[in-house]
């Protein structure tokens, strides 16, 4: 369940987002980005973007279940920028359309 009073809770921790998109007849593609949660409302954790996305901010839905504590201490990123001190690990798939997911 999410609610802003639990999600104001993660404001300060850091993030480690992995994008998946799904394309029909098409190879998935794959995204990401890193930065800190600074912001919370009923429309989900705003993070404010380290690296990974030309966006200053990115939203992550409203929902505390994305969340998974961080694994590993130290993530090299697909450009081979290495990510430390992250506090979460999201993993989100998208698509053009809705029925695709």
């Amino acid at each position: 369940m999410y609610s802003v009073e639990l999600a104001s809770k993660e404001i300060g921790k850091r993030v480690i987002v992995s994008l998946k998109i799904v394309v029909p007849d098409e190879e998935e593609q794959y995204s990401g980005y890193w930065g800190t949660i600074v912001q919370v409302d009923e429309g989900g954790l705003l993070v404010e973007v380290e690296g990974g996305s030309e966006e200053q901010f990115e939203m992550i839905p409203p929902d505390l279940s994305f969340l998974d504590k961080a694994q590993h201490d130290i993530y090299e990123f697909n450009d081979g920028t290495v990510v430390e001190n992250i506090d979460y690990e999201v993993y989100l798939t998208g698509a053009y359309d809705p029925s695709h997911l």
